[in-house]
């Protein structure tokens, strides 16, 4: 802790402990308790009360006030738990009966306390950090802390519920891992006598679950299983088999019971029971519950049970199996495809899925949790091989449904007409239909695929978002296999007629996503000599032109990025003409237009451009304007995309300059060359300018790339060569460049004449009038301490901001003002 911050402390403990002042809000306290919390996790063993007696003073008087704010009783309830998990505090604490006097609510004098649930929080985290002490434990278990402990459980308040589970788990884990440890002589390991108060714990948390699960009230259940589910991730896994055998018999009634708002806290449990050893031991039962859970459920239970098991890591071959039919089942079942559903008999329950399925909520509900389902399985390869045909087969169907088209494979014509236009399982639809392309099994439904997606598009009902997901899969679909001839020019003769009408639709949405769709086609389909020649002939360029002018400035930007792919698009026959109409049209919206995110793509492209091995000619006549543009911008993220182009350009021509080789040095004529284009481009400027950015991000690269060009400069032609001049006061920066040499020249003349203080000030005015208005590229960059700056810029603001200095003289300031005057900054 530096001098600051100690001379600081004792005044904000005596702040927060005044009733009468105002206190800070929460955020204020949260993070001075992040301070202390960094304060203790450093003290190695160290005493931090025994340094800073104000702590303790401070929490006898919040705890001896008739008049507390809760807030600040909340705080000093957490401080004194951070402060118990030491071993020398704890023990300073407990003679000084400072923790009897924390956590022991009777004693507590402000009346009404406890009916605040953030005090109650406040006293179990306290409490949560006080216990990863052992010697806690004893205290935990003489003040009779875990009646209170377990109230808390049930609280109404579901943080201060879900915080009480996981105390009760670490609970679990102090008390009954010496316990289980201990040899037949009672003793633990190590030697140490195992204590009956620390059985007695476990004994009552065990109770308190096996009579909670015993209950016949869901409200007394659903706690009783969210305990156990984390006791189950978190305690260890002796402990894992000595709960489950404790409530192993009352989970069995209860998945047997039938009761549907309790299947996925059942579900939840076993998913926790599956990911530890008790998964592969046939006497626990797991596997066996998770059977009955799968087949004892309705279809809408049933599905998400299966989607339960299919999530874990290791599961049994036989229940995964199981588990993918059931996700299959509703989207088999709707389509037709009767040869694929497992077990069509009347008791397999599929009379109750055909009712789920004619009514429209549980329709949709189910279809969009069976395709969520599916879409994970493929992701994660999981589907089989052949199963790929009949989902495949089944999507494209299901698709055809929704936007009105019945196969001839649907069970009755017209049965499900709620599913026509239904958005909600359209976009999951098209979202299997476009991750269907990682398996080649799915090949032999391509032209029903493309035909399908094409429906999509051409319709006019098709909603924005559902448009959105169709581009998305049609990407991947042409990305993953090229249509045959025929079928492309069918594809290509539909599809840029349907883009085309789509770029001009008077839904904004509808035209990013459209300009988006051709940039991310262009850029996938560039080899693909049919497309270029398509996109060419059937006018594409003209309308990205066009798009250009757009009213919303996404639309814009997606539209820059598109011409910028087709700009580039191999086999495209574009005349220099054009190229220079794209290039000027880019500059005018990077020097005109009033919105960023097309600036901001502007450049984007640019860049790309530059990284072209062969890059465009008539983008090398425009880069200085693009760097005065972009340097002189408003929009700091224009900016850093223009240190970004500039650092692909600085990257091309540093790695042409060879180095000496064999006596012969061609190195220091490149060098020159190269940095008499970088000053002529107007990079130079730009670095120079952007290193004294009021924003961090854009200094901070303009830095890095002032420091690859020392680097190199002092790598090839060394810093006794001859160097580039720059004009500096002309420059916006050259002030600062100015300043730095007239410092360096006085530093220079105090040594010398170090006690003539008249002398100093005429060697300052000389220095003044010597200036010269040039200095050498090595002089700056000497001048400007680049090693330093870059250190100063890689710390945020945060290291200032919310430094504990400044935090205390915050919480300092808001409690000597009135409770008019203050204003909760956060």
């Amino acid at each position: 802790m530096d001098s600051a911050c100690v001379s600081l402390l004792p005044s904000v403990c005596e702040a927060l402990a005044d009733p009468k002042l105002v206190p800070p809000d929460d955020t204020s306290l949260e993070k001075l308790l992040d301070w202390f919390n960094h304060l203790t996790s450093q003290a190695d063993g160290q005493s931090l009360l025994q340094h800073q007696p104000c702590l303790l003073r401070f929490l006898y008087s919040v705890m001896e006030s008739d008049a507390m704010d809760p807030t600040i009783f909340s705080f000093s309830l957490k401080l004194a738990g951070l402060l118990a998990a030491g071993e020398q505090d704890f023990c300073l604490l407990q003679e000084e009966d400072v923790l009897v006097r924390v956590f022991v609510p009777d004693g507590w004098h402000t009346p009404g306390l406890w009916s605040e649930a953030s005090v109650r929080c406040g006293w179990i985290q306290g409490l949560r950090s006080m216990i990863q002490n052992p010697q806690a434990m004893d205290f935990f278990c003489r003040n009779g802390i875990i009646t209170l402990v377990l109230q808390l459980q049930n609280d109404e308040s579901l943080f201060i519920a879900s915080l009480t589970n996981q105390i009760l788990a670490d609970i679990l884990n102090s008390s009954m891992s010496p316990v289980l440890s201990s040899g037949t002589d009672g003793t633990a390991e190590g030697g140490s006598p195992v204590r009956p108060d620390w059985a007695s714990v476990t004994t009552q948390v065990m109770r308190h679950m096996s009579r909670s699960l015993a209950s016949e009230d869901q409200t007394v259940i659903l706690p009783g299983l969210r305990l156990l589910t984390v006791a189950l991730t978190r305690c260890s896994d002796p402990l894992k088999g000595t709960l489950w055998n404790h409530v192993q018999e009352h989970l069995e009634t209860l998945a047997n019971g039938k009761r549907d708002s309790l299947t996925q806290p059942i579900m939840a449990v076993l998913q926790a029971a599956a990911r530890t050893p008790l998964l592969l031991q046939p006497e626990r039962g797991v596997e066996a519950l998770m059977n009955v859970m799968l087949c004892s459920r309705n279809t809408d239970d049933s599905v998400r049970c299966a989607v339960s098991v299919l999530q874990l890591e290791h599961c049994p071959e036989v229940l995964k199996n199981r588990a993918t039919d059931i996700v299959l089942l509703p989207l088999l079942y709707i389509t037709g495809t009767r040869q694929w559903l497992p077990e069509t008999d009347e008791t397999s329950g599929h009379h109750l899925l055909m009712d789920q399925l004619s009514h429209r909520a549980s329709c949709v509900s189910l279809l969009s949790q069976s395709l969520s389902s599916i879409g994970e399985l493929i992701c994660k390869n999981s589907l089989s091989s052949a199963s790929i045909g009949p989902v495949s087969s089944s999507v494209v169907s299901l698709l055809n449904m929704c936007i009105g088209h019945h196969p001839s494979t649907v069970l009755q014509v017209g049965t499900f007409p709620h599913l026509i236009g239904c958005c909600k399982v359209q976009r999951c639809g098209l979202e299997v239909l476009g991750s269907l392309t990682v398996y080649k099994e799915s090949v032999g439904v391509m032209d029903e695929a493309f035909t399908i997606l094409l429906r999509y598009l051409q319709s006019p009902d098709s909603h924005a978002t559902v448009l959105k997901k169709t581009h998305q899969a049609a990407l991947k679909w042409f990305s993953a296999c090229s249509p045959s001839p025929d079928v492309w020019r069918i594809v290509s003769n539909d599809l840029f007629s349907v883009l085309k009408k789509h770029v001009c639709d008077g839904r904004w949405a509808v035209r990013d996503s459209t300009l988006e769709f051709i940039a991310q086609l262009t850029a996938a389909l560039k080899g693909y000599r049919e497309y270029a020649e398509a996109l060419h002939a059937h006018g594409i360029i003209s309308v990205l032109f066009t798009a250009l002018s757009d009213v919303e400035a996404y639309v814009q930007a997606s539209a820059v990025f598109a011409l910028g792919e087709a700009l580039t698009t191999a086999h495209l026959p574009l005349c220099a003409s054009l190229q220079e109409e794209v290039v000027a049209r880019l500059l005018t919206v990077l020097d005109h237009d009033a919105e960023s995110f097309p600036r901001r793509a502007a450049l984007k492209v640019f860049t790309s451009w530059l990284k072209i091995p062969q890059s465009l000619s008539v983008l090398d006549q425009s880069l200085s304007s693009v760097f005065s543009l972009g340097g002189n911008d408003c929009d700091w993220e224009v900016k850093v995309h223009t240190l970004e182009l500039a650092d692909v350009l600085l990257e091309k021509l540093l790695s042409r300059c060879p180095y000496a080789v064999c006596g012969y040095d061609p190195s220091q004529r490149c060098a020159e060359q190269t940095l008499t284009k970088l000053m002529n481009l107007g990079l130079l400027e730009l670095l120079f300018k952007c290193l004294f950015d009021c924003d961090r991000p854009v200094a901070q690269k303009a830095c890095a790339q002032l420091l690859k060009l020392r680097t190199f400069l002092s790598e090839t032609s060394g810093t006794d060569t001859n160097d580039l001049a720059l004009e500096i006061h002309r420059c916006s920066w050259g002030e600062e460049i100015v300043h730095r040499y007239r410092v360096k020249y006085s530093e220079q003349s105090d040594c010398v004449n170090n006690n003539e203080a008249s002398q100093e000030q005429a060697d300052v005015v000389e220095c003044d009038r010597s200036c010269p208005k040039e200095l050498g590229l090595f002089e700056i960059l000497d001048l400007l301490d680049l090693d330093e700056m870059q250190q100063t810029l890689s710390l945020s603001s945060d290291h200032v901001i919310n430094s504990p200095q400044s935090l205390m003289e915050d919480i300092l300031f808001v409690a000597q003002q009135s409770e008019d005057n203050v204003v909760d900054c956060y």
